[in-house]
């Protein structure tokens, strides 16, 4: 396998810049990477070096710029070479201050999200334990706007920071039927059901 001594020992680094090379996806044998710097012709100094220099160490099979994005992508072979190893060699050989892992990123927003709703969910749970399993938030959420809009129409002018009554009570509106989505299609699914068998119903009277 290629050491990273090896690679930066081939590499022939330009002037570099404050901005590094960020990682956008990977997995094994694939690499995507991107770079303001790499935007534009293929030509330009830093994507042309750093494609000269990728692809002459020993495992890399491929190198597709994209120039509109400034995105490339590289496949390899990991037996012979190791991904961490070889996009800093692409960094080094751009000219670019370093790597930066956006999948990083893109995993703690993940986990944010994650948290967020794992604590909606608890206090969902503590609502409906309150509400004695009568409604949770999906119920009291639209509630309380439709309470708010009540509120905002009977002050009107007088109402301060309250939101227009007409925004209040459309928001309760579309929370509420998002939330019941599929009981409100069940009971017109229903509904429907009962409208056709009261047609057929009334056809058969009239044939009688």
């Amino acid at each position: 396998m290629v050491s990273l001594p090896a690679l930066r020992a081939a590499s022939v680094p330009i002037e570099h810049a404050t901005e590094p090379l960020r990682l956008v996806h990977h997995h094994a044998g694939y690499l995507r990477v991107q770079a303001d710097a790499f935007v534009g012709s293929s030509d330009g100094r830093p994507v042309s070096a750093a494609r000269a220099a990728t692809e002459a160490v020993p495992g890399v099979r491929t190198w597709t710029h994209n120039p509109s994005t400034g995105s490339v992508v590289i496949t390899y072979d990991p037996a012979t070479i190791e991904a961490d190893e070889l996009v800093k060699h692409v960094a080094n050989s751009a000219g670019l201050s370093g790597v930066e892992n956006a999948l990083r990123h893109r995993v703690n927003r993940l986990q944010v999200a994650d948290a967020i709703m794992d604590a909606v969910q608890g206090v969902n749970g503590v609502v409906r334990q309150l509400a004695a399993d009568r409604a949770d938030l999906r119920e009291l959420v639209p509630l309380a706007l439709a309470v708010t809009s009540v509120a905002s129409f009977i002050l009107n002018e007088d109402r301060g920071r309250l939101p227009q009554w007409s925004n209040a009570l459309y928001h309760s509106y579309r929370i509420f039927m998002h939330w019941h989505r599929p009981e409100m299609r069940g009971r017109e699914r229903i509904s429907r059901q009962q409208e056709a068998e009261r047609i057929r119903a009334e056809e058969g009277g009239d044939v009688r």
